[in-house]
């Protein structure tokens, strides 16, 4: 290890938001200024976020203004930015509750003061996030609180995976707003394919699994506020396993990450794949909410298994196809068709249902 290395960037993680001048830098050192740079520059390669600006200095970039730079850069280099506003934050109880809470002070809507102080701990609010985007994202290196479909805990305390969410103001029908799920499900599907040679399909609604063992790659949990019968705003709150190399023994049997299954991506470069496809097929949903199905129901691995719905009672069949409205179709064996709208649907071959 390189004797400079260690020091040079403890000066810089204790200083903190400010920037240490580049001539004392230097001179605490015995550098001159270019090898100083040049060893600014080999911290830089290792993946180091230093800042560096004229006048002032060096800096350590903050982990989360690191990524919501890096973020921007993509946008801008897809000519996408006039879609999204994106707020990055180290580490909040949830994004979902942040996207909520924003969208609730747009809509006029009271949030519930012990959600909004969770939030306040963050330091980061969402006013105005939809006042000139269309769409909001929210970003999260860690989450402390996170939570998937029916209530479970959604492990997400680490910085292993990608933990986001999106607020939304959809200008469609609410009988058509459950297609939305469906929909972001799709996106990031295709944003995984676009930047990882991996086999992978969507599980009804929204679960992202691996084609090749039947685990879970990525959980949607989507969240609508009604108001006068109209769709005030949505939440889609999207978790990625990225590069976990293993899962606490309870969920082992039904989690995978990319990682694991041989893909290795950055965290920035699979956001921007999801926000690409989002800006791709948002726009369409809007004018036509239905468009998409025919695409989705070619992606989605439930069909033609075997399935076991639980919803309240148990039922069993075979999943035959997805409505106009994104409920799932099974026949039963003695030929009648039930419409699963909810409840719990477990997949023959899939999260350790054999």
């Amino acid at each position: 290890m390189k004797p400079w290395r260690e020091e040079l960037l403890a000066v810089l993680v204790k200083s903190g938001e400010q920037y240490v001048n580049g001539e004392e830098l230097a001179e605490r050192f015995g550098f001159t200024r270019a090898a100083l740079w040049k060893k600014i520059s080999i911290l830089r390669s290792e993946g180091h976020p230093v800042e560096a600006v004229t006048n002032r200095g060096y800096r350590m970039a903050s982990r989360d203004r690191e990524f919501e730079k890096q973020i921007g850069e993509e946008l801008e280099k897809y000519h996408i930015e006039d879609l999204f506003t994106v707020k990055v934050t180290d580490t909040t109880p949830s994004t979902n509750l942040l996207a909520r809470e924003a969208g609730a002070r747009q809509a006029g809507i009271r949030f519930p003061d012990l959600l909004e102080a969770g939030i306040r701990k963050t330091g980061l609010r969402g006013e105005g996030i939809l006042e000139d985007k269309e769409i909001g994202v929210f970003v999260a290196l860690q989450q402390t609180a996170g939570r998937g479909r029916r209530g479970r805990t959604w492990i997400s305390n680490t910085q292993d995976g990608l933990w986001f969410s999106f607020l939304l103001r959809p200008k469609v029908e609410p009988r058509t707003a459950s297609t939305l799920t469906l929909l972001f499900g799709l996106c990031i599907l295709k944003a995984i394919q676009s930047v990882c040679s991996i086999s992978a399909g969507i599980k009804w609604p929204n679960d992202i699994i691996s084609l090749q063992n039947g685990k879970k790659l990525c959980g949607i949990l989507s969240e609508t506020s009604m108001e006068d019968n109209l769709i005030s705003y949505a939440v889609v709150g999207c978790g990625i396993n990225v590069s976990q190399t293993s899962f606490p023994e309870e969920i082992q049997a039904v989690a995978t990450s990319l990682l694991m299954e041989g893909a290795k991506i950055a965290k920035t470069s699979l956001l921007a794949a999801v926000l690409r496809e989002v800006a791709g097929r948002y726009p369409e949903f809007q004018e036509n909410p239905t468009g998409f199905l025919p695409e989705y129901r070619a992606n989605c691995a439930t069909l033609g298994r075997s399935v076991r719905i639980e919803s309240g009672t148990y039922d069993e069949g075979t999943a035959q196809d997805i409505t106009e409205e994104g409920d799932l179709l099974v026949r039963r064996p003695d030929g009648t068709t039930i419409t699963c709208t909810s409840g719990e649907v477990s997949v023959r071959g899939m999260l350790g249902y054999a």
